[in-house]
This record gives structure tokens, C-alpha cells and sequence, in this order.
């Protein structure tokens, strides 16, 4: 899949700005135990207003790429799609509804790749008896 060069510019400051995206994110979740929205967080780590598109707000990108590092770390910020946010959690329970979800996902992108596969294999069957029989 190819890079808009928007993309390719965020990813590029994201090498310089991520170690301290990742501390401000995180001083910001240990200040509010409830939890933070994706806007909230641009608030406190970038200290500006969000826009009103997240999906045009590189800050956006920053903050859930940041989210994304620390959880490979193995830093416990939970969040579900039931409920906007997140929050650090040590509760054993909260922590195994984020992995359950995380792993019906994973079953259903499962479910979407066999039947790409299915298709691709089908389609490829179907060119090769084709080429085969000119």
C-alpha cells in the first residue's frame, strides 16, 4: 500500500517527537484516572485545540501512534470501542476485555483474509485454465 507524503512527513517528525509524545501522553494519564478522549489528549500533550476532523489532525495521528508504542511496551492503557478513550488500568479484569476484543478483531480480519485468499486463489485457477486453453 502506498504512502500519501503526508504520511511519509508525520511518520518522519514522529522518529524526533515520539520519546516525548510517549511521556507527555503518559503524564497525562496518570493526572486523570478516568481516562482521556483522543481530543483531550491533543489538549494536554500538544497544549492546542483539536480539529474538528480527527481524521485531518496529524497531532491525532501522533497521540494514537504514541498509544500504539506504549502498549508494545506493555503499559496497560486500555480502552474499548464501547467507550471513547483511554485510560491506564492495572485492573486484571478491564485489562482482559481490551485482549478479548483485541482478539475478535484479530478473528475477524482472520475471516476477511481467508476469503481474499479464496477469491485471489480462485481468480488465479480461473487465468490459468484460461492461458491453458489458447
Amino acid at each position: 500500500m502506498s504512502r500519501t507524503p503526508e504520511y511519509e512527513k508525520l511518520l518522519v517528525e514522529l522518529k524526533t517527537d515520539l520519546p516525548g509524545i510517549l511521556y507527555k501522553i503518559l503524564e497525562a494519564l496518570l493526572q486523570a484516572p478516568k481516562g482521556l478522549n483522543r481530543k483531550g489528549l491533543i489538549r494536554v500533550v500538544f497544549g492546542e485545540e483539536p480539529q474538528t476532523n480527527l481524521g485531518n489532525d496529524t497531532r491525532d495521528r501522533k497521540i494514537r501512534k504514541g498509544i500504539e508504542s506504549l502498549r508494545n511496551r506493555g503499559i496497560p492503557i486500555v480502552s474499548t470501542s464501547g467507550k471513547a478513550g483511554y485510560k491506564l488500568d492495572t485492573n486484571p479484569k478491564n485489562i482482559e476485555c481490551m485482549i478479548k476484543e483485541w482478539e475478535s478483531r484479530i478473528a475477524h480480519l482472520q475471516q476477511r483474509v481467508d476469503a481474499a485468499r479464496g477469491y485471489y486463489d480462485l481468480f488465479v485457477e480461473i487465468l490459468q485454465t484460461k492461458r491453458n486453453d489458447l
